[in-house]
């Protein structure tokens, strides 16, 4: 995800900063310490500071600071467990810093820049029942440079966000993206139990590399190239080439091809009218090949993945009434003639109302719904033996099939459902730039399985996790 906001810092202030120290430090001496020429020695030293504060040996390029911290506590249940985390909402958006910066060519074309650095150390993504640290330090999102121009269009080269990123979240104007949008990214790596049965022991990083075992991630996955989860199956950052176009008459659209092979377009339009704002996005991307370090573009038999993802979404609020509607839909399609899962799909819907009840900022009260169909990870089919190495021994109907079969790789998954819903609510406080919030969520989870030597099916259910998550967000 590719979100900055907040108030801006700029480097060159520190000059301006440094000045006034220097004044501070001079005003306690007399008129006769200083000598006649004191003004003019001071005016050398603050043109010496502002040419070596932060951008020494170019003064033509700026350099703003930007960010956010992000820190909450949540409560956990799944059924059999319930704990208390310190946690933040994935890596992308952990606290983090950017650095950005400008420069003028001409009146029609400006270079520019972006280093996006994130902190990650309480990954609500990746905590288990097991692991309440998921802490994976330090880590560049971004780093790309641009040439723009206001006439021809933007073309931006490295580690950056192809095309098809976040292409229907960013249409979320409403002030609730933060806090509540498409993807699940708080208990993806909680292990799922299922009923009549036992917790199973989950690998939480394993959904992400495509061979999941027993997490809730499991069954929100995304076959496109092995990596990511369901919603936001593009949502990467990649090194890539991206290039955008100017805004005409309300549309926008871009294109990314990035390394071996990944390709996507986006078209955009934002407007108001008729009382209401409005924002709307579709986009499709296309993944192929398989040279990645972490293998995420092959399946789990190392056969290169040929998988594409396509989009929709948008909002639209009332302005007088404050009232909105979000929504997204997704479905991905794998084509692979090794690994072919059926189609997955998902429906994310949010409403809410956006009032301004107090002189802190604007409230939001939110309420969503969200649900996934067959976007099981690609590694519970094929004769991996991935599902009953998940349950096989932890009861219930699917560990009952997986202990009648000849062998673990006879059972495999035919289909899955996660449905949520949540409800939320987000104070702003305009004067420090932040804001207060706490969301509860709430899954339901089952999978279709069979068994492929005798053609039986079964369906599994499993206890539901509940989540309560409540933090703040402050911006510089």
């Amino acid at each position: 995800m590719d979100m900055n906001g907040g108030n801006k810092v700029k480097y060159n202030s520190l000059a301006a900063l440094a000045a006034a120290g220097l004044l501070l430090s001079v005003g306690g001496a007399s008129a006769a310490d200083l000598g006649g020429d004191c003004c003019a020695d001071l005016e050398e030293r603050v043109a010496e500071l502002e040419a070596t504060t932060a951008r020494k040996g170019n003064r033509k390029v700026s350099l703003t600071i930007t960010g956010w911290v992000s820190e909450g506590i949540m409560w956990w249940d799944d059924g059999t467990e319930s704990n208390v985390y310190v946690a933040h909402d994935s890596t992308d958006l952990a606290s983090n810093v950017s650095f950005t910066g400008t420069a003028n060519i001409n009146s029609d074309v400006e270079a520019g820049y972006q280093i996006n650095i994130f902190f990650d150390h309480a990954n609500a993504l990746f905590q288990t029942q097991d692991n309440d640290n998921a802490n994976f330090g330090v880590n560049l999102q971004r780093a790309f440079w641009w040439l723009k121009s206001n006439t021809l269009g933007k073309v931006s080269i490295g580690m950056q966000s192809a095309a098809a990123d976040n292409a229907t979240i960013l249409t979320d104007f409403t002030g609730t993206l933060f806090q509540h949008n498409t993807v699940t990214f708080e208990g993806t790596s909680m292990a799922l139990t299922p009923e009549g049965g036992t917790r199973s022991g989950a690998n939480n990083v394993g959904f992400l590399i495509g061979r999941p075992n027993g997490t809730l991630g499991a069954l929100l996955n995304c076959n496109t190239y092995r990596q990511g989860i369901a919603n936001d199956c593009l949502g990467d950052r990649t090194n890539s080439v991206r290039y955008d176009t100017p805004t005409f008459a309300g549309f926008s659209a871009s294109a990314s091809w990035g390394e071996d092979d990944r390709y996507e377009g986006t078209v955009r339009y934002a407007g108001e009218g008729g009382g209401f704002k409005y924002a709307f996005a579709t986009s499709y991307g296309e993944v192929n090949g398989d040279n990645d370090a972490l293998g995420s573009r092959t399946d789990f038999l190392g056969n290169p993945i040929d998988a594409g993802y396509f989009q929709i979404g948008g909002t639209i609020k009332h302005l007088a009434s404050a009232l909105w509607f979000h929504g997204h839909y997704g479905t991905q399609d794998t084509d692979n003639a090794v690994i072919s899962p059926g189609d997955g799909e998902a429906y994310y819907l949010k409403a809410g109302w956006s009032p301004k009840l107090n002189s802190l900022g604007t409230t939001h009260f939110i309420g969503e719904f969200r649900q996934n169909l067959d976007t099981y990870g690609a590694s519970y089919q094929v004769g991996s033996g991935d599902l009953c190495g998940a349950y096989g021994v932890n009861g219930g109907g699917i560990g009952a099939a997986c202990g009648a079969a000849a062998a673990a790789t006879d059972v495999d998954a035919v289909g899955s459902e996660v449905t949520s819903f949540g409800l939320g609510l987000v104070q702003e406080i305009d004067a420090a730039s932040m804001n207060l919030w706490i969301k509860y969520r709430h899954f339901e989870s089952e999978i279709d399985f069979r068994n492929t030597a005798t053609g039986a099916r079964g369906t599994q259910d499993f206890q539901d996790i509940d989540l309560v998550f409540a933090g703040a967000h402050i911006f510089f």
